[in-house]
């Protein structure tokens, strides 16, 4: 997981940085994604908000500061067979989850009563 947007100074930081080998500027692509993303999410908590009757910020002011994660769970599709599961049932761990653009079927989401 990559770390986005400015944490507090007291916060844990349990996990650290990676820049895997072999990708030069992964640190500013990272960065520059992930923080496209969570402008994305910012827009939809406000949009949300004012939709819901309360104050615009009622959301954005509680994602200041949290722990915002970019996972890069690229795949290579000629490593796998059809039908592969790349990354089985989970639980996201966030207020909000957004993902780029999805260019493969497969991408299946629960509710509580199935």
């Amino acid at each position: 997981m990559w770390k986005v947007g400015e944490r507090p100074e007291n916060a844990p930081d349990d996990f650290p940085q990676i820049v895997p080998e072999g990708f030069p500027d992964w640190e500013k692509k990272m960065d520059t994604w992930g923080n496209k993303l969570l402008e994305a999410t910012r827009a939809i908590a406000s949009m949300a908000a004012i939709g819901m009757g309360v104050h615009q910020n009622t959301f954005t002011d509680r994602m200041d500061g949290g722990a915002h994660l970019l996972g890069p769970t690229g795949s290579d599709l000629h490593k796998n067979e059809v039908g592969t599961i790349l990354a089985g049932f989970h639980y996201d761990i966030s207020f909000m989850t957004i993902h780029g653009r999805s260019r493969y079927p497969g991408l299946s989401l629960w509710t509580r009563d199935w």
